[in-house]
């Protein structure tokens, strides 16, 4: 199988720029190509272009560069793999494509365009280029005619979902004459380089997660209209309490853009005319009026939402009524279903429950689910060969919890039917098949092994998995467990390697988490364990330390037991980093405050790429005492040394101060890195970390780092040659700090807290330049804790965001 060592996007627009930033992020060279521009403008020529400088011809790619540089969330994990993207245009750059392992074509979704843009790229292109297609729904078929025999062997869809960052999901079409080497290569590629999830589609309209996903908006929209619900009412109904994403139906549809939904819906109108629900793919009046009005979502500042400012000028967000498309306050939506559902954990039941309920939600939630359900069971086998295409394809592509599949085996397949007759409607053959010719359920675990039912064996088959992927769900039986409270848990994961998992809410760090952690460290001195992973499979990492507690024994006074909390923390950290084995953190998600610290603690990281880390105490009027502190000093100097920078570690090049300025600035703005490889940027990470791109390969990942460091590993000894500046050190940064609060950028509060930051990382009181340790920060920390904890306008702050969930500014 041969590498992939360039690619070429065709087309610099949003999916174009989204497809080039992600494949440069995984570190593969890309070529972005874009039409010359049809005409030279005064614009231009005002820019000081020419018709025939490259700066013009390229105007388009260089635009959509631009749009990657200033994308909001961003496409792309750092600004830094954008200098593995090179701009290009149609006519002076397309010999390029002769250099080229893989050519996506992202162009306009006309079917006489992309067939033009294959015909030039067959005249150009190697003999084992892959060319893909990015169409969300055209025929591969009719974009594959006239071509050669050799191009239609490499020819295949690979439909990106956008964002591209974000959604996992990449629908693979083929031909019937597609060499299956190349799909291989092409879903390898996808899999293992992008972290994609790939599933396997036909070749009909929409394919998969469009044709079952857009259904059910159709379905949801004509039923809400008729029975009058509001648009703030479904999208607290049809949202996670449903197992949905938190933008819901109408939200995500602002976000997508209405006007694209409406091409995806038509599509399937048009090419559908067999579907038994073709009528549901029309869309109603309401929608045609949106959209001529320009009204079609966030990129035109309102669609199904609309910002705005209420008579005293405070800001509201609107939301359109269905009948009258006029827009309006919204109301407060408040259904004891939805309240109910909320607290239950699992899924499935979750979903169960609210379907259940005989209130307007209840109704609404069971009659969109019924709908959806009998649609995609009629899809299989025409849009996808198997239950398990279909149920990843949904959770892929709209960040469903579960699939339809998954939903049915959760509410019973056999009470589904049941209740779908009830209803006067047809239940699907699949729903009948799995109840007479498999075991009743759609999954099913035995002997260790995922397996679904194939419908069209009438067996039951493994669930395809790639091999470097592994759960703890899975592997967490009761003779795994070695040690469990009610905070985390040590399993032995095989090959003598420790998984050191928290489960508290939210994986808040609590001394329970402590407790375990300190355990693992101590089992780590028996030769038959190889080290530990710090992880787990919850949805964020941990969220930081569990501050309520902390409130509750700063309201009582009792500073002891708060003195003994963060001595505790403290001691883990050291303990993680003095254990005689590897320890590797594998965080994602958010890795906040004390969830960071522990990530810091650890001998080396195994970072999902989407892991959003922090040092963020100050937004709670603290400062990080979990030795946060300590190791944002340790690695800024890393950081410094690894590119080579004037780095000031000794007395004898000038000082220590750059490391300090550095830390000082991240931990007192709570700079919170937005990917992993920004974390490395924001030196939360070190250089030599490591990152993975899909997440589900993160507990193997950090497992074969652990057994790879073990090989030859010998525990740090704890540092004693710190160089910090002293009190000269912190006077130049209260200098500037107390410039910030003649200015009014900050409060009184504020300056307080970045003064104790300034006292602890430039080492306290020494007068002068001078090495500490690492225990000397600590206690520093520790200090400065503890003292803050002793402020109203602290406490204040703690509990702002225990009641609010965002930060207090006073």
């Amino acid at each position: 199988m041969k590498e992939i060592k360039k690619v070429a996007v065709l087309g610099a627009g949003v999916m174009g720029q989204g497809i080039a930033a992600h494949i440069a992020g995984a570190g593969i060279p890309v070529l972005l190509l874009d039409i010359v521009p049809p005409k030279f403008t005064d614009e231009d020529k005002a820019a000081g272009l020419s018709n025939d400088s490259p700066k013009f011809r390229n105007k388009f790619a260089l635009k959509g560069i631009e749009g990657i540089k200033n994308s909001k969330p961003s496409v792309i994990y750092s600004k830094r793999d954008l200098k593995k993207i090179t701009p290009g245009n149609f006519e002076d750059h397309w010999a390029a494509l002769g250099e080229c392992d893989w050519i996506v074509e992202v162009v306009v979704e006309r079917l006489d365009i992309k067939k033009s843009v294959f015909e030039k790229i067959e005249k150009v292109m190697k003999n084992d280029t892959i060319v893909t297609s990015n169409t969300s729904g055209l025929s591969l078929s009719s974009m594959a005619e006239g071509r050669s025999e050799n191009f239609r062997k490499n020819f295949l869809v690979t439909h990106f979902f956008n964002p591209v960052r974000y959604l996992k999901l990449v629908e693979i079409i083929t031909l019937p004459d597609t060499d299956p080497k190349v799909v291989d290569q092409i879903t390898d590629v996808l899999e293992h380089q992008l972290g994609k999830g790939v599933v396997y589609a036909k070749d009909t309209p929409n394919f998969v997660a469009n044709r079952i996903g857009t259904y059910s908006f159709m379905t949801a929209l004509n039923r809400v209209i008729e029975e009058g619900y509001k648009v703030e009412e479904v999208d607290k109904i049809l949202g996670p309490a449903l197992g949905k994403p938190k933008s819901a139906m109408f939200r995500t549809a602002d976000i997508a853009g209405i006007d694209t939904l409406a091409h995806v819906v038509k599509n399937s109108h048009d090419n559908c005319p067999k579907d038994e629900q073709h009528d549901a793919f029309v869309m109603p009046p309401i929608i045609h009026t949106m959209i001529e009005k320009g009204w079609t979502g966030e990129k035109n500042g309102q669609g199904f939402y609309k910002k705005s400012k209420d008579a005293s000028g405070k800001k509201e967000i609107l939301s359109i009524d269905l009948k009258t498309g006029e827009y309006g306050p919204q109301i407060d939506v408040k259904f004891d279903s939805i309240k109910a559902a909320k607290k239950i954990e699992d899924v499935g039941e979750r979903i169960k429950a609210l379907v259940k309920a005989d209130d307007r939600a209840g109704q609404l939630a069971w009659k969109v689910t019924r709908d959806t359900l009998i649609y995609a069971a009629n899809r299989i086998p025409e849009i996808a060969d198997d239950v398990v295409n279909v149920d990843n394809a949904m959770k892929w592509g709209f960040n469903w919890e579960i699939g339809p599949f998954e939903i049915l085996d959760a509410l019973g397949v056999k009470e589904t039917i049941e209740r779908i007759k009830a209803d006067g409607f047809e239940a699907p053959a699949l729903l009948t098949q799995v109840l007479d010719k498999g075991a009743g359920t759609f999954y099913q675990t035995k002997d260790g092994k995922h397996l679904f039912f194939d419908q069209s064996s009438n067996q039951y088959r493994e669930v395809p998995r790639k091999p470097n992927v592994f759960f703890l769900k899975e592997i967490k039986t009761p003779d795994k467990v070695i040690a469990k409270n009610a905070g985390a848990s040590l399993i032995d994961i095989g090959d003598g390697v420790l998984c050191f998992e928290f489960h508290t809410k939210m994986n808040a760090i609590d001394a329970d988490i402590g407790a375990i952690g300190m355990q693992g460290a101590e089992l780590l001195q028996d030769k038959k364990y190889q080290g530990m992973v710090i992880t787990n499979e919850a949805g964020n990492f941990s969220v930081g330390a569990n501050i309520m507690l902390l409130f509750l024994e700063a309201q009582q006074k009792n500073w002891d037991n708060i003195i003994e909390m963060v001595k505790g923390f403290q001691d883990l950290g050291m303990a993680l980093r003095a254990a005689p084995k590897p320890v590797v953190a594998a965080p994602f998600g958010l890795t906040l405050g004390g969830g960071c610290e522990v990530v810091m603690a650890s001998d080396q990281v195994r970072a999902a790429a989407e892991t959003y880390i922090g040092l963020v105490e100050v937004g709670v009027g603290l400062i990080p005492a979990g030795g946060g502190c300590k190791n944002m000093l340790i690695n800024s100097e890393a950081s410094l040394r690894a590119k080579g920078e004037k780095v000031w570690m000794s007395q004898g090049d000038g000082g220590p101060f750059p490391k300090v300025q550095k830390a000082f600035e991240r931990i007192g703005f709570a700079k919170v890195a937005t990917s992993a490889k920004e974390g490395r940027d924001e030196d939360y990470l070190r250089p030599t970390d490591r990152i993975s791109l899909d997440r589900n390969t993160l507990l193997h990942d950090a497992k074969q780092d652990v057994l790879e460091l073990a090989k030859n590993y010998t525990a740090p000894e704890p540092r004693t040659d710190i160089l910090v500046p002293g009190v000269g050190g912190k006077m130049a940064i209260v200098s500037s700090i107390r410039n910030f609060l003649a200015m009014g950028t900050i409060s009184e509060h504020d300056a307080l807290i970045a003064e104790k930051l300034a006292h602890v990382l430039c080492g306290g009181d020494r007068a002068t330049q001078a090495y500490v340790s690492e225990q000397d920060l600590l206690d520093l920390e520790r200090e400065a804790f503890v003292s803050l904890c002793g402020t109203p306008k602290t406490m204040e702050r703690i509990q702002y965001m225990l009641m609010n969930n965002k930060p207090l500014r006073n």
